[in-house]
């Protein structure tokens, strides 16, 4: 038995604020929270906060681990080293990686790994194999051999268009498990486009990504979906247009969606001045009525959670010409101190704990992202003042976390995870990770 002394728990489902409380747990469940006070505890295992703020632990549904292929920019234990230190509990690992993640030899190779992290991992397979589109992975088998660690199939990176193999494979999973889909329906003329298509594009001569690409993207699956029973994730989403398309499918749970930290609070008025290669990403950071709008869709309920997309990449990738260089930002260390800093703690655990919890609760009938009497013991525990990340004290392998922009000059954060605790056992103080 274990207790965490003095607490402020914070947790806008069950209520705000709780001032002076214990919480009481083992590695499975939260057993008791009640008022402080000095009872003695004895034979608990304590841990005495002092009246800091408590959070339940953060779940991010799309993150790049890198492994198997590229762990040179990120691996299993540096990745989750770096979650536990952004007071992340709960990660979904996407697949493409080098070799994909479609086949019980691939996903058996990293599963030992998954199991020893200090944080709960789940993995979203290949919808296809290879991630060409052309034909479907083997979902009975990897369900039958991974159950335990499959959120939902993805071809993250591509869009997975074919829409009879898209209807074979709702009917296959059904409401289980979703297709993660990464909606970006690219023509050859603009698949290697590098920026928004329109004013920045125009100013710098560049190929652009269009907002269209994603918006028939969309189309595309819920044509499908409408004459299926399935599920389908919509990763990313960075567009007033796609997100109009799947306001109509919100009331039938058929559908789900993400938006990331930077089409929230960054537009593309980002590169006035110069290219700025950290700030990459597909899809392409858009429009300002673009990012409002991704906001707005957020406190509607329209969209469900703030997912990451965290993608690390080494000095390397990220500092070649804008055009050449790799898309993505790492962020799982400082992605709740940026949210937090431009909408709040009470928005952030919203949609970075709680409704991602709800989806995993649909899922494998698990209990996290609340902090409640029979949910899972996950929690963060911050220093509430702003701060600023230390590029010299990263857990991350790699460095392309946001630091600064043009608009904002230093990227400030608020409210600092100092510890963490997963399934009952501290794996993150003050600096360590345990």
């Amino acid at each position: 038995m274990k207790v965490l002394k003095n607490c402020k728990i914070f947790d806008p489902i069950v209520g705000l604020s709780r001032f002076n409380q214990d919480i009481i747990y083992d590695n499975k469940n939260i057993l008791n929270i009640k008022k402080s006070s000095n009872e003695n505890y004895e034979n608990f295992e304590q841990i005495d906060i002092k009246g800091r703020t408590i959070f339940p632990g953060l779940i991010d549904i799309h993150v790049h681990f890198r492994e198997p292929g590229e762990t040179h920019k990120e691996d299993i234990s540096s990745g989750s080293a770096a979650a536990a230190k952004g007071g992340y509990t709960t990660v979904v690992m996407m697949p493409n990686s080098y070799p994909p993640l479609d086949s019980e030899e691939t996903i058996g190779g990293i599963y030992e790994n998954i199991n020893e992290s200090n944080v709960n991992i789940y993995i979203s397979p290949c919808i296809s194999v290879g991630r060409k589109g052309k034909e479907l992975v083997n979902f009975e088998n990897l369900i039958n051999k991974f159950e335990d660690i499959i959120f939902g199939f993805s071809d993250d990176g591509d869009f997975f268009d074919d829409q009879k193999l898209i209807a074979n494979a709702l009917d296959i999973l059904g409401q289980n498990f979703p297709l993660m889909q990464h909606p970006e329906l690219l023509t050859n003329q603009n698949y290697n486009g590098s920026i928004n298509e329109g004013k920045m594009s125009e100013k710098y001569n560049l190929i652009g990504r269009p907002a269209s690409a994603e918006i028939n993207a969309v189309k595309n699956n819920l044509d499908v979906l409408s004459n299926h029973s399935g599920w389908i994730h919509f990763q990313h989403l960075s567009t007033m247009g796609a997100i109009k398309e799947i306001s109509s499918f919100k009331h039938n749970n058929k559908v789900t969606s993400e938006v990331t930290p930077h089409h929230l609070f960054l537009d593309e008025e980002e590169f006035e001045y110069f290219l700025d290669p950290k700030l990459k990403v597909n899809p392409p950071i858009r429009t300002n009525i673009d990012k409002d709008y991704c906001l707005k869709s957020l406190n509607d309920g329209i969209v469900d959670v703030i997912a990451s997309d965290h993608a690390p990449h080494s000095h390397q990738d990220k500092e070649n010409e804008f055009k050449e260089c790799m898309s993505g930002i790492s962020w799982l260390e400082n992605a709740f101190g940026f949210v937090s800093k431009n909408a709040g703690y009470e928005f952030s655990v919203n949609k970075m704990s709680y409704m991602p919890g709800k989806i995993f609760e649909k899922c494998f009938n698990k209990k996290i992202g609340i902090i409640k009497e029979g949910y899972s013991p996950d929690f963060f525990v911050i220093d509430d003042h702003e701060w600023n990340l230390n590029k010299d004290k990263l857990a991350s392998k790699s460095s392309n976390y946001i630091f600064n922009t043009q608009k904002q000059g230093n990227v400030n954060l608020k409210g600092e995870p100092i510890m963490t605790i997963c399934s009952g056992n501290q794996i993150y103080n003050s600096g360590e990770i345990i």
